[in-house]
């Protein structure tokens, strides 16, 4: 029992990090992923060739025009179609915001095996094929709270498992 407490606190220890502003994914301080230099290459050429007038920015004009070039991206890296660009953004923008959205979607692929979405769909009364979450729609505030409360016991257990599942595979141990 000893010996497991001692590898669940190191696996622990080695997801937040050892203190060198990287935890052990190669997140950033911030929480923010680092994204690898193979893909800040090909963002840098995307936005160089989305950036037409060669200014340091990409524009709403320019970016429309580059509508193919950001599907390629998109599908390359598995992204979303709906990431949102401000008016105007330098490299650093766009480079933080696909890193961003990057992150957002890994975590959302690797949610859906964790089945936490299907957990709350199979507590949610109501609708039809047309509008499945017509129940929703006539919640208030509170009526919404205590729907919310009523899954997240279960949604709190599918990620103890997933946290176990993980472990197991680091570490060979089991957790709590």
């Amino acid at each position: 029992a000893a010996e497991l407490r001692s590898r669940l606190a190191q696996a622990e220890a080695d997801l937040k990090g050892g203190g060198n502003g990287e935890d052990a994914s190669g997140a950033a301080a911030d929480g923010s992923w680092e994204i690898t230099e193979e893909l800040r290459a090909k963002l840098r050429e995307v936005f160089d060739k989305m950036d037409l007038n060669k200014d340091g920015t990409v524009d709403k004009e320019e970016i429309s025009k580059a509508s193919g070039l950001l599907s390629e991206l998109h599908v390359e890296f598995g992204l979303r179609e709906e990431v949102g660009f401000k008016d105007s953004m330098t490299f650093e923008e766009f480079e933080a915001r696909l890193a961003r959205e990057l992150e957002v979607t890994r975590k959302e692929q690797a949610l859906a095996g964790v089945k936490v979405v299907r957990a709350m769909a199979e507590r949610l009364p109501g609708g039809s094929p047309e509008k499945p979450l017509e129940y929703l729609e006539g919640l208030g505030g509170e009526e919404l709270r205590h729907f919310f409360r009523s899954v997240a016991a279960e949604v709190e257990e599918l990620l103890r498992q997933q946290r176990q599942t993980l472990l197991v595979r680091m570490w060979g141990a089991d957790g709590d």
